[in-house]
């Protein structure tokens, strides 16, 4: 019969790796959480601060929470959107233009009709003028 035998090196080669990043992700997880514990500010728990709002490092964000976010924002989203996609599309189908595949280009075509279709409802509702949007 065939007989597969392992030295104690060849054993330890592979154990070894696997027990440090046993040991580690046991040790490192529980040294933040102690440390976590330790060092808590316990002083805040009974005050009034620990109850308002805090946004992007402001203690306080005037206004309430029912104000309409301007609209222009988002539109500008979807104009970066647009262009973003046209460009991790058009890159790829270059690739495959260059090798000969002539083909793609009614593919293309389709495509970029799509993406005009979208920018020009973009620049009809003004988006490039942030004067003339209205919230």
């Amino acid at each position: 019969m065939f007989e597969l035998t392992m030295s104690n090196v060849e054993i330890f080669d592979i154990t070894f790796a696997m027990t440090i990043l046993v040991v580690l992700a046991l040790v490192v997880p529980t040294a933040l959480l102690v440390a976590n514990w330790f060092l808590h500010p316990g002083k805040i728990k009974g005050t009034s601060i620990k109850g308002t709002s805090y946004e992007c490092g402001v203690a306080h964000v005037s206004g309430t929470s029912g104000e309409r976010y301007p609209v222009k924002y988002y539109m500008v989203a979807m104009l970066f959107l647009v262009f973003d996609l046209e460009v991790a599309f058009l890159y790829p189908w270059t690739v495959q233009f260059l090798k000969g595949g002539w083909d793609l280009l009614f593919v293309l075509l389709g495509f970029l009709v799509i993406l005009e279709a979208g920018y020009i409802y973009l620049v009809k509702k003004g988006i490039l003028n942030w004067t003339r949007i209205q919230d």
